[in-house]
């Protein structure tokens, strides 16, 4: 093969490997996309951000394929290489810490449920009641640190919401001996939660209704009439 052969062979070779080793840098200067020299740590920086997976194309007005995928220029041979062979990842952190995000919020809108002193925790002067002391207990005990908060339940009124806030903190200071500095705030809510004397009275009326337990029935029935039909 002639000197002119063997230099034309290896201008194809390298033509076809472009984006295996250093990029184009023979073949042109700026790339019209990034606009970095081609081969350079800015360059491959830039083709780095391009998303794997095939891209979508538009033949005789119809999209190849059906499904939505990046319409951008492919992929480097390096970077597929680098996608195959590390997938899911780095994507599926992407949805893993989107699942996270959601799960945490879920979380923190339970706490604050939790941590919510209702209407039904304060008696006509807005003082705490024995139900409404113990849940505001188990707030100061039993709630992580990240989560511990005291929120009062809004009305309509400013006035009575204030006046509660201040007694909460009265009732702070006394169980803990002046140690805790806790903050406590109102928001907008709804109880779906029934006071414990509310439930006693379903439980006691479900109690009374019972019918007195008896053997038999009308008519000869029940057990008495069973028994007579086992009988040979």
């Amino acid at each position: 093969m002639s000197m002119i052969g063997r230099f034309s062979s290896t201008l194809l070779l390298a033509s076809s490997l472009v984006g295996c080793a250093t990029g184009p840098v023979s073949f042109q200067r700026d790339d019209c996309i990034t606009g970095s020299e081609p081969g350079s740590c800015e360059w491959w920086s830039e083709r780095a951000l391009a998303p794997p997976g095939s891209r979508q194309k538009c033949y005789k007005g119809k999209n190849w394929p059906v499904r939505p995928r990046p319409t951008g220029e492919r992929q480097q041979f390096t970077h597929s290489y680098h996608s195959a062979h590390y997938w899911p990842l780095p994507y599926v952190c992407q949805d893993r810490q989107y699942v996270r995000d959601i799960i945490g919020i879920q979380e923190s809108n339970g706490w604050q449920q939790q941590t919510t002193i209702y209407h039904r925790h304060f008696d006509e002067n807005h003082m705490l009641t024995k139900p409404g002391e113990l849940h505001l207990i188990d707030i100061l005990e039993v709630t992580p640190d990240a989560h511990r908060a005291v929120y009062v339940q809004a009305s309509a009124n400013p006035e009575i919401d204030n006046i509660r806030i201040a007694n909460i903190h009265q009732a702070i200071a006394e169980l803990s001996g002046g140690t805790d500095s806790i903050s406590v705030t109102t928001r907008r809510g709804r109880d779906y939660s029934r006071p414990a004397s509310e439930v006693k009275i379903i439980n006691d009326l479900y109690d009374s209704s019972i019918p007195t337990p008896r053997l038999g029935g009308s008519g000869g029935g029940g057990a008495a009439g069973a028994a007579s039909a086992l009988t040979p």
